[in-house]
């Protein structure tokens, strides 16, 4: 299998249609089957994790029991009838470090390009690791030249690698969840927007002015000693950090916010939580979706979201 960090590449640029999309979690594993020729949902499969499994960082060991996992994701992979086919897989945001960048010109060179792109995300690390390695993409852009930046550790991609490995998986693309949601809204329409992904230990945000990419931002939820927070509390950090980034974009894009569009893998449901964003934020908020997913029960598609932004 060639290393997985040549995978991370070409965010957003077409792609064959995989028969298969897994996306892992720290708190469950999901997956679709695809007919790739009609382009349509065959089997899906979800599976809780226990608690400690898998332990996303940038910087340390993911995964606490690979031989465990991969028992669980054995099973998962018989209910999708596995056989070998091409794969694309989703890991943890906090797997990477993710920028968008602005230049106003920007070198031909790859080597020149790598030097100025790993500069840059060095001045936003305290430490940038010797093993870290770069994928990139040069966006369209009006005025400035947009680039979207992933670092991501060699010895962490390398725990998925010889998971993935053990278990005949064909690897083709490998991504962060909230940039295959992306592939789900038009950005051409709504113009100025933030695409929210929120997993039960994390949020991620991408914000888009005039269409184009301006910023991305992770954050992982705080728990207090007694325990995880409730859903009040769990809202109450979505909002916040949704506020925060707004006023970010408003101070630095002198952009207005337009449109929420969320994705919620939240034990809460998707609704209930839309429900209380609405009324707290002052723009539309709207759920993630996608018609691929019809044929799943209502309660699991926000779950299964990520996946189908990996259809063509």
């Amino acid at each position: 299998m060639a290393p997985l960090l040549e995978k991370i590449k070409n965010f957003f640029a077409a792609q064959p249609c995989p028969s298969l999309v897994f996306q892992l979690s720290s708190s469950y594993i999901s997956g679709i089957e695809i007919a790739v020729k009609e382009k349509t949902v065959k089997r899906h499969a979800l599976f809780p994790l226990p608690a400690g499994l898998v332990e996303p960082h940038f910087d340390r060991k993911n995964l606490v029991d690979a031989s465990a996992l991969a028992g669980l994701m054995k099973e998962g992979l018989k209910r999708l009838h596995f056989s070998g086919e091409r794969a694309a897989c989703l890991i943890p945001e906090s797997c990477f470090k993710i920028f968008v960048f602005a230049f106003d010109s920007f070198p031909p060179s790859e080597r020149e390009r790598e030097k100025i792109l790993l500069w840059r995300a060095k001045k936003q690390m305290p430490v940038l690791p010797e093993d870290a390695r770069l994928s990139y993409e040069v966006m369209a852009s009006s005025a400035s030249i947009k680039v979207l930046a992933l670092l991501a550790r060699k010895a962490v991609i390398r725990e998925y690698e010889d998971l993935f490995a053990s278990l005949g998986l064909k690897i083709g693309m490998l991504t962060a969840p909230t940039l295959s949601l992306l592939n789900l809204v038009d950005w051409e329409k709504e113009k100025d927007l933030i695409v929210a992904n929120v997993e039960e230990d994390s949020i991620s945000l991408m914000a888009i002015t005039r269409s184009e990419m301006a910023l991305y931002r992770f954050k992982p939820f705080a728990f207090e000693s007694q325990g995880p927070p409730q859903a009040g509390q769990k809202i109450g950090n979505i909002v916040k950090e949704i506020e925060n980034t707004v006023h970010f974009i408003e101070d630095r894009e002198k952009q207005t916010i337009h449109s929420l569009w969320l994705r919620s893998s939240l034990s809460e449901s998707q609704e209930a939580i839309l429900s209380e964003l609405a009324r707290r934020l002052p723009f539309s908020v709207k759920p993630i979706g996608s018609p691929y997913l019809d044929e799943i029960p209502s309660s699991e598609r926000a779950v299964f979201a990520p996946l189908a932004g990996q259809i063509p």
